[in-house]
């Protein structure tokens, strides 16, 4: 059973449902595996909790 996980910051519960479909029928796609076997997570971080070029993203925004 593949198993996708996605870690990124806060997201809409539209666009957690949109991102999961959309990545499990890619990887179906690409893996020729029905999309019935994949697993698939997102895991939401905050933007205190992420960092680009030394600075946290709320810094960054």
């Amino acid at each position: 059973m593949p198993y996708i996980t996605i870690e990124g910051g806060a997201l809409t519960r539209e666009q957690k449902s949109e991102l999961i479909r959309k990545v499990t029928e890619v990887a179906s796609e690409v893996m020729q595996i029905p999309m019935e076997f994949f697993l698939c997570t997102v895991k939401e971080l905050p933007d205190e909790n992420i960092g680009i070029g030394g600075r946290t993203i709320d810094l960054i925004k």
